[in-house]
């Protein structure tokens, strides 16, 4: 199949990486999916997945909903939730967006009460239709649940129980959620320490050259684009009419390198981890700008990678993080 006859018809900035809408694997990703499928098959009932912003955690949390069943062997209902912010605690609200987050096509109406009855019989209904007796919620922002919001999940999982549904709650947040658990474990409030922090996992970034390796590799040979093409996503973009055998992991040191030299000169910490988010950026604008639809260069000079790093946003983002330590 020729490649160029293939993207003739693709509609201009619609591929995956003009649209950002794809998910790639990592060596962190990888662990942690082994991290929660132990979650899950031991019954935990809760637990967190914390780590500083834009490092890829609800990139994760899509790519382990997509490979998890899989991964387990077994058809669990699994949802993800975002938490929203609110001044308080508000019974109605907190009910419609777990309504929300479920899929629930009637999340916004009745009163409370009926709110939680709602969301009972729908996941017991989830539950029977699976012939699972396990639930798994992924709750985003998870930072920002207040107390009493803890205690009406634990309504949630109790009514479960009485089921005979297990409630696995994997609560997925900024650094702020070990603050809160460390403030429940002084309080003694171990109801909530039990029920959904009863284990932690820390989430990185890219932290060597190991990391940059794996995922420059997805893009060059674990991606495609149209499907069943057999084109990669660095094959779509350096097509070998002008780049043959151009590969992105041909370039892994060097990008990594180029990430460490420019921590050095601008006083950022070094041997710090990449977040996910400017690494993806930093390829993409290479993809982007020196493939066909840009220089179409057949080689990458440390130059480019620079300028690609430079223009993630990765260094004014890094500077903000140090003036607010």
């Amino acid at each position: 199949m020729n490649d160029n006859n293939i993207s003739l018809n693709i509609p201009e900035g619609k591929h995956p990486v003009e649209t950002g809408k794809y998910l790639i694997a990592t060596n962190e990703i990888d662990r942690l999916c082994y991290i929660v499928s132990n979650w899950i098959e031991n019954r935990f009932p809760g637990a967190i997945i914390y780590g500083r912003p834009r490092l890829g955690k609800t990139r994760a949390i899509s790519y382990l909903l997509k490979v998890l069943p899989e991964e387990l062997n077994e058809n669990i209902p699994f949802f993800h939730i975002r938490c929203r912010s609110y001044k308080s605690s508000r019974e109605n609200s907190f009910f419609e967006d777990l309504l929300n987050g479920v899929g629930h096509s009637l999340a916004s109406e009745g009163r409370p009460s009926e709110k939680r009855e709602r969301l009972k019989n729908f996941l017991i209904f989830e539950s029977e239709k699976s012939k699972q007796n396990k639930i798994v919620f992924f709750i985003d922002d998870a930072q920002k649940l207040k107390d009493m919001e803890y205690d009406w999940l634990m309504d949630v999982y109790n009514e479960l129980d009485e089921h005979s549904i297990i409630l696995t709650t994997i609560l997925v947040g900024h650094e702020e959620l070990i603050n809160q658990r460390k403030r429940f474990i002084k309080k003694k409030e171990l109801q909530i320490i039990g029920r959904f922090m009863s284990d932690s996992y820390l989430f990185s970034g890219l932290k060597n050259l190991d990391d940059f390796k794996t995922l420059v590799e997805e893009y060059d040979t674990g991606t495609e684009f149209p499907l069943n093409s057999q084109i990669s996503y660095t094959k779509f973009f350096f097509r070998d009419d002008f780049a043959p055998n151009f590969m992105l992991s041909n370039y892994a040191e060097d990008i990594f390198n180029e990430f460490r030299i420019v921590q050095i000169e601008k006083g950022l910490p070094v041997e710090k981890e990449i977040p996910m988010q400017y690494a993806v950026l930093t390829i993409e604008f290479i993809l982007k700008k020196y493939g066909f639809k840009g220089e179409r260069l057949n080689g990458l000079s440390k130059q480019h990678i620079r300028m690609a790093i430079m223009s993630s946003g990765y260094i004014q983002s890094e500077l903000v993080l140090i003036d607010l330590d």
